[in-house]
């Protein structure tokens, strides 16, 4: 990475300082790095996030055989690279001959520049691992955990407190269950929830909103939905697409 690309994105962005921001406008997570760009989870899909001018990322982390964070969505590395088998099976050193970053070299492109929204799939202890990376970067309010399973983002947060935790969802809250979900949220103790675009609504929104915790959305493309979102008040959409999500968030 050059010095004057550096230069171009040094803009610096805090966990804090994009929830802040968030309620007022609708903001963007770019899916995988950006992944309608360049190859999912790599560098470079980090580093155009950042061109493109997001003020916060998405990566998947899963544990190396060695015990190393490693950025790869699936449990396998079948899909995104060339070779074959489970990705606890290979050494960080191995994973990283294959084009799979490490958390540490995501954190690197990231850090100072955007916030790292971190998806933690699974692995024989990726969340202490991957807790202890954050804290020795002095990284923590410059990241944020997701998870679809409460107990990984409970032990984040017994770790450390100021970690801000996302719990995802697959289920659908439809309307009159919204109690349901505030008493799934105050028994977990996260700060803010994710749902797929499709099963929000305007009795789930206000319901977020008028408790004051944030709502991510998944997978957006950019058309009509994001109109729709928009005009829902959700926080953050999340995207493979964050330069034609921008535009027509600030088109329309």
């Amino acid at each position: 990475m050059t010095a004057a690309f550096l230069a171009a994105v040094a803009v610096m962005s805090t966990t804090t300082e994009i929830i802040k921001q968030s309620w007022e406008q609708t903001s963007i997570v770019g899916h995988r790095g950006a992944a309608a760009y360049e190859p999912e989870n790599s560098v470079r899909s980090f580093q155009k996030a950042i061109r493109c001018g997001v003020k916060a990322a998405e990566c998947d982390l899963w544990m190396s055989k060695d015990g190393v964070p490693m950025v790869i969505h699936d449990r396998t590395v079948n899909r995104t690279t060339n070779e074959r088998g489970a990705v606890a099976d290979f050494s960080a050193v191995e994973l990283q001959a294959m084009g799979v970053p490490t958390l540490d070299d995501i954190l690197d492109v990231t850090q100072g520049r955007i916030v790292l929204v971190i998806e933690i799939k699974g692995g024989e202890g990726v969340v202490p691992a991957t807790v202890d990376l954050i804290q020795s970067r002095n990284a923590v309010d410059q990241t944020i955990l997701f998870s679809f399973n409460a107990d990984l983002i409970n032990q984040a947060k017994r770790l450390d407190s100021h970690l801000y935790c996302v719990w995802l969802s697959a289920r659908t809250y439809r309307k009159g269950t919204e109690q349901e979900l505030l008493k799934k949220i105050g028994d977990l103790g996260v700060d803010a929830v994710g749902f797929h675009y499709r099963t929000v609504h305007p009795g789930l929104t206000a319901t977020l909103r008028r408790h004051g915790f944030p709502l991510f959305v998944w997978t957006v493309r950019p058309n009509k939905e994001v109109d729709r979102l928009k005009g829902l008040g959700v926080n953050f959409i999340i995207t493979d697409h964050p330069t034609e999500v921008r535009e027509r968030l600030v088109r329309n």
